[in-house]
């Protein structure tokens, strides 16, 4: 029996031409395997709804064709259930799918979703809300922020941002274990990175019941390239300015003004966070 896959795509997301994505989808997914369904999002938080719609009709596959925003909206949407993420990556940075190496190449991601390997992952809360990827404070939070609202794009742009953002953001005040010091950024992580080759948390696994809380220092102005680099090649553990911490649950307060979530950022509306690591809990296909 052929199985029923769902493809959302996110005609804002990126900068791909979306009808020839669609293309793609009809000449290279195995046609014997699958019965394909192609649907196009039209608001935020959409992909959520026809995802949930997708878990209600059966369907055994819902592929996420965007970046990280959309496939934000659709995993979490089905956390818990039976139907299995593919991914389409056609965002800005897509993070998620770098970490499980699901290219960027339309072709070759249709073709690992005919192969049909997948693997069950962890899911994350803070304060009750779903994320799969990082959620964080401070300057990542500000710079997902200013991504957003100024509509930014691509790796030359996303580091332009980061060098004139980082001299004048000072940082956070962050209370863990009624002790209070202050961090540039602190991010947890369940994946490796913020996306476009950023990696925040280089020994990340998303399927092993834990997550890494980040607490990154401000580098000095001599440090700072080799700081950028050691993001950039995944060496960023072995830095001086970060200390990495593994757990299930963890509570801390901040005076954060800004949060991000799976890269989507917004002004902060809470001094209080607590994260846990939900185990097993999603289903995705993979190389």
């Amino acid at each position: 029996m052929k199985q029923k896959i769902w493809f959302i795509i996110n005609p804002t997301s990126g900068i791909s031409n979306k009808k020839r994505i669609e293309s793609y989808i009809r000449k290279y997914l195995d046609k014997g395997k699958f019965d394909f369904t192609i649907q196009y999002t039209a608001y935020k938080d959409h992909g959520s709804e026809i995802a949930k719609k997708g878990i209600s009709e059966k369907v055994d596959i819902i592929c996420a064709v965007g970046g990280d925003g959309t496939v934000h909206e659709i995993a979490v949407a089905l956390i818990h259930s039976k139907v299995k993420l593919a991914i389409i990556p056609c965002g800005s940075g897509n993070g998620f799918a770098r970490h499980f190496k699901i290219t960027e190449r339309v072709k070759k991601s249709i073709e690992i979703i005919n192969t049909g390997n997948f693997s069950e992952i962890d899911t994350c809360l803070v304060n009750d809300l779903p994320f799969i990827q990082v959620a964080g404070i401070g300057y990542d939070a500000k710079i997902a922020f200013d991504m957003v609202n100024n509509k930014i794009r691509g790796l030359v742009k996303y580091l332009i941002l980061i060098l004139k953002s980082y001299f004048s953001y000072n940082g956070i005040a962050l209370t863990l274990d009624n002790k209070t010091a202050n961090y540039f950024m602190v991010t947890v992580a369940n994946t490796k990175e913020f996306g476009n080759g950023f990696q925040i948390s280089p020994t990340s696994h998303a399927a092993d019941g834990q997550l890494e809380l980040v607490l990154v220092k401000k580098a000095t102005i001599l440090d700072f390239p080799f700081q950028v680099l050691r993001f950039l090649y995944g060496n960023s553990n072995k830095s001086k300015y970060v200390t990495t911490i593994q757990f299930t649950e963890l509570q801390f307060s901040t005076n954060s003004i800004y949060f991000q979530m799976d890269g989507e950022g917004s002004r902060n509306e809470s001094t209080e966070f607590y994260y846990r690591v939900v185990p097993k809990s999603l289903f995705v296909i993979h190389p």
